[in-house]
């Protein structure tokens, strides 16, 4: 065989391969980047930066190194104290799906991602928070990411956002059951700041969430 022959093969080969890497670094940009959004509902307990701190929850920067229910000085439930080792794709995912069956007598009052596909995402993003990432996939990693109000909050634009923000403190179905004029969804939010512990939004996002609101779930 020529060299003439053998490039003609090879090269076609090395751009195949090239483009089947490629594809899957997208998918996981995609992946993760969808794995962000959800996380929404972890960020209002917890830090993911690397000098992050303890607020409602501890900080989860480095959860993939650190043995489960572990980080000094927190005050975890007996629940999460009977697991062993440390947190991996599976652990999460059941964790995720449900923390009250996972760890019984947990503090978190965070009800659980229902959808497969929310949770993969969540879990490829929390890969990330870790000084060397892990290689955290479930087998629902190439579902179709569906919002935390698909099927309970209206259609809308910055529905996914406002799931994300309230579903990390009580079910949808409370905003879904509301009728609020837009000074009162403005209270609202300023009362499960100041007196529940919810993270301050900023200023895009507030109006964002008070907008979508007071829109679908707002008075005439």
């Amino acid at each position: 065989m020529t060299n003439k022959n053998m490039n003609e093969r090879v090269i076609p080969l090395f751009f195949s391969s090239l483009f089947l890497l490629s594809g899957n670094a997208v998918a996981d940009e995609a992946l993760i980047a969808a794995g962000g959004q959800q996380a929404m509902v972890c960020k209002a307990c917890h830090q993911f930066e690397p000098n992050g701190v303890t607020v409602v929850g501890p900080p989860l920067y480095g959860i993939a190194e650190r043995e489960i229910a572990s980080y000094p000085g927190f005050n975890y439930s007996d629940g999460l104290k009977q697991h062993s080792g440390k947190w991996d794709a599976e652990k999460l995912d059941v964790f995720l799906a449900d923390p009250a069956s996972y760890a019984p007598g947990t503090n978190m009052v965070f009800p659980g991602v229902a959808d497969p596909g929310a949770r993969a995402a969540i879990i490829a993003w929390l890969a990330t928070k870790n000084p060397t990432p892990p290689d955290w996939t479930t087998a629902a990693a190439s579902a179709p990411v569906k919002s935390a109000g698909d099927g309970i909050l209206e259609p809308g634009e910055n529905m996914a956002l406002v799931a994300s923000v309230c579903s990390a403190c009580h079910s949808l179905h409370l905003v879904a059951q509301q009728g609020l004029s837009r000074d009162s969804w403005e209270e609202t939010l300023e009362w499960m700041v100041d007196e529940q512990g919810m993270d301050e939004l900023d200023e895009a996002d507030h109006e964002a969430v008070v907008t979508y609101l007071s829109t679908y779930y707002g008075t005439e």
